[in-house]
């Protein structure tokens, strides 16, 4: 990020006024809405910094899994045409193993 970006995006931060306890209140419902459950009522009693703990842990994991993607994509893609040698039947299989 360039300094003058940064600067730009503190300082709309330090201007900001600091978030209600509704407000948070209604950040960690939606955040626990949308996070992966552990456990069903384990999730719906954890308090708002373990809410908070795992969404930072599962964005991480979303950040590994779109990089490690994008390399496979990449090292796909530096491949010469003969190399693939890829008919419509291998193509599902392809796919399954850009995902996995």
């Amino acid at each position: 990020m360039s300094s003058s970006r940064r600067s730009r995006t503190s300082s709309r931060l330090a201007a900001a006024p600091p978030p209600t306890d509704e407000q948070m209140a209604e950040l960690i419902s939606k955040l626990q809405a949308v996070l992966p459950t552990r456990g069903g009522e384990a999730n719906a009693k954890a308090s708002s910094a373990e809410v908070l703990q795992e969404a930072c842990r599962y964005i991480r994991r979303l950040h590994r899994e779109a990089d490690a993607l994008s390399e496979r994509l990449a090292e796909l893609l530096l491949l010469q045409p003969s190399d693939l040698a890829i008919n419509g039947a291998d193509v599902p299989d392809l796919i399954r193993s850009l995902l996995m």
